[in-house]
């Protein structure tokens, strides 16, 4: 052994050797040097202890640890005695360097170095500190390894110690699930990470992996989420940052001779403010979890209408679901729980052949998911999945039994790209088994649930394995529902679906940004039970999907109307053009979350930039209404502040087309430091699309081609710029050209071959750049023409002829010209055939009754066609289902307002009328906003919109 350390302590100098924006691992004797362009880090081991002795951020030059007392970098009690890191009493018995690879791909390197130590126990622990590339930080873990034959139990840790110093700051952290919070001091007990920015404009952040999962009582579904598995401590009477276990939550028994993965911290440094801090936070952990194919995905999912509507048949999904799925543009059709048998990979119930309908899906030009339970056993209803019953995660033969069950049927067989986890696996094991004990039975179902995932994910780079915050114990209910990292496997996704503080997905992924990774996430606009926020057919939905990696649609397709086919066709093709999706790939950049980015409420902007910081997508959206201005200055980070930008808008317009407009040129350092203005205001819906494209010919050079163009080739020829294209044969392509003083605008058609070729001058200009602001707009006028209370729910041909709304309808409008939002939640009281004052169900789609509704106001927003002054009736259908419930019996006040808040018009409406459903109809010009208000009974409730020519 002493030859073997000898050699180690006295080796050669060992390089890792990569390029510049590469990491580096250096060692020299028992020192080890790790390098990115982010950071430096220096451990060694001296005198039987370990040691990290300089953390230096290499933007600054700053070595956080310069002069600082050394804490302990690790910390266990075993066996009862403490061994920490620097308490003299290890052996180096080895080291080793090697790149961290997969998908083909080397993220970083990674440093192991394997200590020894006879007291308490024959007790080793091998710590692995990986550093990536580009922007990435260090993660630091280790193993712990029982030498003995007897258990050793470790009751608590330090998994990670730095004597950070507390210089004047601010620190940012997530006391719960997203939402952030700020202060000046320190944390105690903190758990999703934390943020710290000094005054100089500098600043790390620490992210622990594998929390907020929680077991503290024998038996299933009583976790205490207020009990994580980790602790985080920042400056709270102590020096530095330590993470530590909660042994309350786990207490980790090593049988004889076993070596267990333990916890893992996340930690980088960067220069600027705290929003950089997130995001640096966050480029680091798509390094750390190699995310690959991380453009969004776009999926049907059949738990609202198949599960809960028994609309989950062989037919319905060959004759409506595949082929309308297919012809919108969709990625994947995932079939949700029970259609398995118990504890297999038979589908049951109304299936025929589940390998010819996966067959078909993939004809259609998608892939097939299927929900499929790592516990399995989930009862005959399916339910049974929260009770922890069938088989436990922590029993390597469960994992490899499914693993099987996965690679060899639904994969080999089914075709299967989609898995999810979920629903209470997390369960206590109460007595002890040959391969747990109840303290770190939680612990270890957690591993085995990443080494299943991790496996599929790995084999399958293309499979979305997907976690979601019910594998949480107990997870049953919205308050105890915590999402951890170590959930999320390599290349993984998980899912908040609403259940957090904020309730909203989009908050949700603004706000995971940074102890989160924002490519793992998982959105769901979509019927979400009774009460969710129904997707509607419209570019500020579509825009939504771009924000993760995964989004699940959950509405019938047998409601989809051929004209929305179209328009989500036309979004699809656009983002799915190899140049659109090489940026959306990209990471995730958040630009604006309103004036205060704590409260994010809104509007909200991110972007994508290309690796070589030449051309980037921008989107803003302002889907809740909760900040009234939408008006706001897009102050992009990322780019090369010498670089000029050319900008245009690349709207695209509820009925499929799009907006074009050059905004002008800009330096990279104008857009951080000022930004260029955004008006959502000026659009039919408050969503916005926008393509940066680096200036770099004086003359005249491509700005933007549309979808129908996959790439093209500039050369000047005798003056003029030829423009050779390559993309869909027989399109019309959409291409501009800038030039000096402004752009040219021009469609070609592409030939049979999709070739074509144009020439262009550099004189021509159709369009100058143009302000962000709609030009003189119309003020708006609300004339009252009338109620109607005899109609009831038969619009069909009296209202709506132009435009339609209704509540649980998402697709009920015919023209989509005019532009509707609403921020209300929807309700459906049920499908209702027979009572007249339900709304008529537009052709193919089921009639029931519904409603949007607020506790006590809300407001519905339309906007009539750009450059169109014409009037037009707006009416609004109210009514009152509930009307056996006397209690209940609500009456409303209805104002049209404009943009400012000022009211044009009020009226109100009895409870009498709302019992036999009544219209009330304006004649309008602009765009207004309709106030509903409570003035009787439970809520507020409104069933439809609809807008007609003013005859």
């Amino acid at each position: 052994m002493r030859i073997i350390i000898l050699s180690v302590l006295f080796s050669l100098c060992l390089v890792a050797r990569v390029g510049a924006q590469t990491a580096a691992i250096t060692q020299h004797g028992s020192s080890w040097t790790l390098q990115n362009p982010q950071l430096s880090v220096t451990l060694a081991f001296r005198n039987g202890s370990l040691s990290l002795n300089g953390l230096t951020n290499r933007a600054t030059g700053r070595n956080l640890l310069a002069g600082r007392a050394t804490m302990p970098l690790f910390s266990h009690t075993v066996a009862g005695a403490v061994c920490a890191a620097d308490d003299g009493h290890w052996m180096l018995s080895g080291s080793s360097i090697s790149p961290v690879t997969l998908f083909s791909k080397t993220w970083g390197q990674r440093l192991q170095v394997t200590l020894n130590r006879t007291a308490p126990g024959a007790f080793s622990v091998r710590q692995v500190v990986e550093i990536y590339d580009g922007g990435g930080g260090l993660r630091v873990s280790s193993f712990l390894k029982n030498r003995t034959d007897q258990p050793l139990t470790i009751t608590t840790s330090d998994v990670l110690g730095l004597d950070l110093p507390e210089a004047p700051h601010e620190l940012i952290f997530v006391p719960k699930m997203f939402r952030w919070t700020s202060t000046d001091g320190g944390l105690t007990g903190g758990g999703r990470g934390a943020i710290v920015r000094y005054d100089t404009g500098d600043g790390w952040f620490i992210v622990p992996e594998n929390n907020w999962a929680t077991s503290l009582t024998e038996g299933q579904n009583k976790g205490d989420p207020a009990e994580k598995f980790l602790k985080l401590d920042i400056w709270n009477g102590l020096p530095g940052a330590r993470v530590a276990t909660n042994p309350r939550a786990v207490q980790l028994t090593l049988f004889p001779r076993e070596e267990v993965e333990y916890f893992a911290v996340n930690l980088g440094v960067f220069a600027g403010d705290l929003l950089d801090g997130r995001i640096a936070a966050a480029e680091h952990l798509r390094k750390r979890y190699k995310f690959v194919n991380t453009a969004p995905t776009l999926s049907i999912n059949d738990w609202q209408w198949g599960a809960c509507q028994c609309k989950r048949t062989d037919a319905n999904y060959r004759n409506i679901v595949i082929p309308r799925a297919a012809a919108a543009g969709f990625d994947r059709v995932n079939i949700d729980a029970e259609w398995y048998t118990e504890d297999g990979v038979d589908p049951v119930n109304h299936w025929t052949n589940m390998a010819s309908l996966c067959d078909l899906i993939v004809a259609g030009g998608m892939k097939p998911g299927h929900w499929f339970p790592l516990q399995g056993k989930g009862g005959s209803c399916g339910l049974c999945w929260y009770d922890g019953h069938g088989r436990d995660a922590a029993d390597p033969a469960n994992i490899d039994f499914k693993l099987k069950q996965t690679q060899e049927t639904l994969i080999g067989k089914y075709q299967s790209a989609w898995g999810q986890l979920d629903c209470g696996l997390l369960w206590r094991t109460d007595k002890e088994t040959p391969y747990s004990h109840p303290a770190d039975s939680v612990y270890r179902k957690l591993l085995g649930m990443r080494r299943y995932a991790s496996t599929i994910t790995q084999e399958h780079p293309d499979y979305l394995m997907h976690m979601t915050c019910e594998v949480d114990n107990p997870g049953t209910t919205s308050e105890a529902q915590n999402v951890g990292l170590i959930h999320l496997c390599d290349n993984g996704i998980i899912g908040s679906f609403r259940r957090t503080e904020n309730g909203d997905d989009v908050r949700d992924l603004f706000d995971s940004v940074g102890t989160f990774p924002l490519e793992g996430e998982l959105s769901t606009p979509g019927e979400d039970g009774n009460m969710g926020r129904a997707w509607q057919d419209s570019p500020l939905w579509y825009y939504q999907f771009l924000l993760a990696r995964h989004t699940s649609v959950y509405s019938w397709p047998g409601d989809w109307s051929p004209e929305s086919i179209v328009r989500l066709r036309v979004f699809n093709d656009w983002r799915r053009n190899p140049r659109i999706l090489a940026l959306l790939g990209e990471l995730r950049r958040p630009v604006y979350s309103g004036p205060d980015w704590l409260k994010n409420e809104g509007p909200w902007c991110w972007s994508f930039i290309d690796p070589t910081k030449s051309r980037a997508l921008v989107f803003a959206i302002n889907h809740l209404g909760l900040n009234q201005n939408n008006a706001f200055a897009a102050k992009l980070r990322g780019l090369e502040p010498g670089k000029t930008y050319l900008v245009e808008e690349i709207t695209q317009a509820p009925d499929a087309s799009f907006h074009y407009g050059f905004r002008g040129a800009f330096t990279g350092a104008q857009l951080k430091a000022e930004g260029f203005p955004v008006n959502l205001d000026a659009n039919e819906e408050p969503c916005a699309a926008f393509w940066l494209q680096e200036k770099t010919n004086a003359r005249a050079q491509v700005l933007y081609a549309d979808a129908a163009v996959t790439s093209w080739t500039e050369r000047w020829t005798r003056g003029a710029l030829q423009v050779a294209l390559l993309g869909k044969p027989g399109a019309t392509s959409h291409l501009v050209i800038h030039k000096q003083g402004g752009v040219e605008e021009r469609g070609v058609v592409l030939d049979t071959a999709g070739k074509a070729t144009a020439v262009f001058n550099s004189s021509a200009i159709t369009q100058k750049a143009a302000p962000m602001t709609p030009a003189s707009p119309q003020p708006a006028t609300a004339i009252f023409a009338g109620r109607d209370v005899s109609t009831a729910g038969a619009w069909t041909g009296l209202y709506g002829k132009t435009a339609a709304w209704i509540a649980g309808s998402p697709f009920a409008r015919q023209i989509k010209e005019f532009g509707f939002h609403t921020a209300a939640e929807t309700f459906v009281w049920g499908d209702d055939k027979d009572t007249a004052r339900v709304l008529a169900a537009p052709a193919g789609q089921s009639r029931r009754a519904a409603c949007w509704t607020a506790a006590e106001t809300f407001t519905m927003q339309i906007t009539p066609p750009a450059n169109d002054s014409r009037p037009y009736r707006l009416s609004v259908y109210l009514m009152d289902y509930d009307i056996r419930t006397p209690a209940w019996a609500r009456a409303m006040e209805l104002s049209l307002l404009d943009t400012s808040g000022g009211v044009l018009d009020t009226r109100n409406v009895t409870t009498t009328e709302m019992a036999r459903g009544v219209y009330l109809t304006w004649t309008i010009t602009g765009k207004v906003k309709i106030q509903a208000r409570k003035t009787a009974g439970i809520n507020a409730v409104v069933s439809g919109v609809f807008v007609d020519e003013v005859r």
